[in-house]
């Protein structure tokens, strides 16, 4: 069960357990031995299912036409190297630069190479440990952590960084049995298609980009329509140096202030000769702090209203992405529409590619459906996500914040906003691994 074991010297250390080993588990465990180095000592234990530790699902696939959704000069693992990713590519004869968009394996493989290469200071440990948590359970001021096959792991610290569910349950297509793909990442799903097969894709994000690329790849005669609400396709980014603009202080008294800021800020740098991507990306550093500044019913008209044309500004594909889509579409493969406008019944295939479900949904994980029965964990207001405080510690179904017991990444989101990008849990991991670096006795006395 053990993947590997290192350690600094072991000393009395406060005891981490990481659950889920993906990229949020990959980049909180390396800033927390690179916080111990002259902070508190962590004896840290990775849990994750698979053999790696690092490249997780967003980061598994080893199809060359998916790239990252960001440029590879935004990317470091860690917040004061930025230069970190770029540096590790050229030790490796890696062909990049700043503005490149690499291949998600390649980025995997950087993640789980750093968790690997990073030093463990002195009266440490780092653990990895391969199978399933199945139960977290306070005990005393720390916690037991259960494993299915039996073994079990005194912490006083958990970090939950169990990554995305699958996507949104759509039970309107259950009905069509095996011509319904419910999760687009399933196995077999390309060896269960033909050239003659007429396919349904629902959702236009960037799930549907990555999705048709690889049915295009394989079966290049099959034609897709890819459906959503509004029709709306992700915009890709552009290949050009990045140009960081001043952050603005948009007005966040209401929804409709707070956006007549940002246009107008967009036509102000416009007519500069700038781009509207400039200003997207001069928010999405203190995006959350927006968010939060927004009272609860105008967050909740922002999901209702706003939030999809957001997503596609904010989350971009990259311009070889683009291309291919664009090519797709103007050969007649792949067709682009609203939901009004497509009979189900003409397809052969329908694939979900509506994104993952919030992490609060039941059934999908063992320990998040545990912590829920005991009552350690309750969906946050939007029920996006689970309900966090403001230091990501998980708040009860009592409404209290549990010392102890965090959450990482896209479990954050609706209490916070951006979470799910490398530079938001970069973000998440740095501010964690400060506060546990802090010498505080145990876990269960961080501060509030």
């Amino acid at each position: 069960m053990t993947m590997a074991d290192r350690d600094g010297g072991y000393a009395a250390a406060r005891r981490v357990v990481v659950v889920g080993g993906g990229a949020s588990g990959a980049l909180v465990t390396a800033n927390l031995l690179r916080s111990a180095a002259t902070g508190r000592a962590v004896d840290v234990r990775v849990i994750e299912r698979d053999g790696v530790v690092g490249p997780g699902l967003a980061y598994g696939s080893d199809d060359p036409r998916h790239l990252l959704n960001n440029y590879a000069g935004r990317l470091s693992v860690f917040e004061q190297e930025p230069d970190h990713l770029l540096q590790w590519c050229s030790a490796r004869g890696v062909r990049v630069s700043p503005q490149s968009f690499l291949p998600r394996h390649t980025y995997g493989q950087y993640l789980a190479d750093v968790l690997a290469s990073t030093e463990v200071p002195q009266g440490c440990r780092l653990h990895r440990f391969r199978g399933e948590v199945v139960d977290v359970e306070p005990q005393g001021d720390g916690f037991v952590v259960r494993m299915a096959c039996g073994w079990q792991h005194e912490a006083d610290v958990v970090v939950l960084a169990v990554g995305n569910p699958p996507p949104r349950r759509v039970t309107e297509y259950e009905v069509l049995g095996r011509r319904y793909i419910s999760d687009p990442w399933s196995p077999g799903l390309l060896s269960s298609l033909s050239d003659t097969d007429q396919v349904l894709l629902v959702g236009t994000g960037l799930t549907m980009i990555d999705v048709a690329a690889q049915i295009n790849a394989t079966h290049p005669r099959t034609r897709m329509v890819a459906m959503s609400r509004h029709g709306l396709l992700p915009t890709p980014h552009v290949r050009r140096p990045l140009r960081p603009l001043d952050s603005f202080q948009p007005d966040t008294s209401s929804l409709s202030g707070l956006l007549r800021d940002v246009r107008r800020r967009v036509a102000e740098v416009e007519e500069l000769g700038g781009n509207w991507r400039d200003v997207i990306d001069s928010i999405r550093p203190f995006a959350d702090e927006l968010w939060n500044r927004l009272d609860p019913q105008a967050r909740e008209r922002f999901v209702r209203h706003v939030a999809r044309r957001w997503e596609v500004l904010r989350h971009r594909m990259a311009p070889e992405m683009a291309d291919l889509t664009l090519d797709l579409i103007e050969s007649g493969t792949l067709q682009i529409a609203r939901a009004d406008e497509v009979d189900v019944s003409g397809f052969s295939r329908v694939v979900n590619c509506s994104g993952p479900a919030p992490v609060c949904t039941p059934g999908w994980n063992a320990v998040v459906d545990r912590l829920a029965a005991r009552g350690l964990l309750r969906p946050n207001a939007l029920e996006l996500g689970l309900d966090v405080d403001t230091q990501g510690r998980v708040v009860d179904v009592s409404g209290r914040a549990t010392p102890g017991l965090f959450a990482m990444g896209a479990a954050r989101r609706g209490t916070a906003w951006e979470v799910a990008a490398i530079p938001d849990i970069r973000r998440q991991a740095a501010s964690l691994a400060d506060l546990l670096a802090a010498d505080n006795a145990s876990g269960r006395a961080l501060p509030a």
